[in-house]
């Protein structure tokens, strides 16, 4: 046996199969592990064997055995073992034990922590999406145990040697996102002045004063002229919505999205913020925009988020934990820009989304973090390329995060 942590949703999720609205067999590339490959030229099956022949090709320019093959997509970007009805034809004919590590996974993402295995889903799955997100009571982690043969592919693994305060600012960083004291912005503010805080602490310095840096920024939650303060801070939405319009513009240039819901969605965005751009690719009028945007803000998405801001922070929770943050980029702070980056873009969404249907809803919610995560959570090459953008437009201080963050 091994000890693993998951998320007090994961034994609650199972896949829902043909009655799921949206299908994990397409959009994505799905890399075929050695085995499963191996196993793939023994099958007798003539149709199965057939389709297999040739649609399974040789991942030659990979030397991992986790990505030994790959399966071709049709024209539409669908795994051609997809049947009518939305479900595998692997599945159905083989048996769950065909599947390859990524189909046979999917949503689950494996982690490793020192010697704990950590499971969690990623929200690009509407079921694990609503089974997540709508826990009202917030997000808790449980300790238990499987076999040491679980099938499992380890997407991050983090060498607590080499980060020796990993737990210390796990927990802290949960704890400060979990409390309700505040609204979501104002603890994602304060989880970046403490980051940019710590990171200029030298290692040993910091093994000292952590505890007591920690405690300090929590009890801020309850300083009501520092949280004023904040609050204060104002917001520009002509940068967040032209830093918007940049993100999304160069999502749909990075080999486009095949998503026909998330495209839905981002013609709410922009139909609903008056976002469509001219030829020169200009907004017509910024300030109507603007406008359009703060009406929807007061009017459907902040009287929404008063009641189910669980939600959203949810995500973040989820975020956090199934990341390994702050080590998930190079810095601590490049992991907080990433996942500011994040929460602006699914805000964003949901507010021109509110504004196109004049209302906002759990299932909008749920469908616009769903297609999000899927369109940009799952492209690495996309989130690298926001990164260095970030850093060579010089957008990677706290004052450009209060910015994105502030309302």
């Amino acid at each position: 046996m091994r000890p693993i942590l998951i998320p007090d949703y994961f034994e609650e999720f199972s896949c829902i199969g043909g009655a799921c609205e949206d299908t994990c067999c397409a959009g994505w590339n799905i890399t075929v592990d050695k085995r499963t490959y191996q196993n793939y030229r023994k099958v007798k099956h003539p149709e199965i064997r057939e389709k297999l022949q040739r649609y399974v090709k040789r991942n030659r320019s990979q030397q991992d055995d986790s990505s030994y093959a790959k399966l071709i997509l049709d024209e539409n970007k669908n795994c051609h073992m997809m049947l009518e009805d939305g479900l595998c034809g692997i599945h159905k004919e083989l048996g769950e034990q065909f599947l390859c590590n990524t189909c046979a996974t999917y949503p689950r993402q494996f982690t490793k922590v020192g010697s704990f295995v950590e499971k969690s889903l990623t929200l690009s799955c509407p079921e694990a999406a609503r089974v997540a997100l709508l826990r009202e009571e917030g997000l808790g982690f449980i300790e238990t145990e499987e076999p040491k043969d679980t099938r499992g592919l380890m997407s991050n693994e983090l060498n607590l040697e080499k980060h020796p305060l990993f737990w210390n600012l796990r927990v802290f960083t949960i704890q400060l996102m979990q409390n309700r004291k505040q609204p979501i912005e104002i603890r994602l503010i304060i989880l970046g002045l403490f980051i940019q805080k710590i990171e200029r602490l030298k290692l040993s310095d910091l093994e000292q004063q952590l505890p007591t840096i920690m405690e300090d920024y929590l009890n801020r939650l309850d300083n009501e002229e520092f949280i004023e303060s904040l609050k204060n801070i104002e917001g520009n939405l002509n940068f967040q919505l032209n830093l918007a319009r940049d993100l999304i513009r160069y999502r749909m240039s990075d080999g486009g999205v095949s998503s026909e819901k998330y495209l839905a969605i981002l013609h709410q965005l922009l139909d609903g913020l008056l976002l469509d751009e001219n030829d020169n690719k200009e907004v017509q009028d910024m300030d109507q925009s603007i406008a359009k945007y703060q009406q929807s803000y007061l009017e459907l998405y902040e009287p929404f988020m008063k009641k189910q801001g669980y939600m959203l922070e949810n995500y973040v929770v989820n975020y956090i934990f199934k990341n390994l943050f702050p080590y998930d980029y190079n810095t601590m702070f490049e992991s907080y820009m990433m996942l500011v980056i994040h929460f602006t873009l699914i805000k964003l969404h949901m507010i021109g989304m509110a504004s196109k249907q004049q209302k906002l809803t759990q299932d909008m919610v749920i469908e616009c973090i769903q297609q999000l995560a899927k369109a940009i959570e799952h492209n690495s090459s996309y989130l690298q390329g926001v990164r260095k953008g970030m850093e060579d437009s010089g957008y990677t201080t706290m004052g450009h995060m209060f910015v994105m963050i502030s309302n």
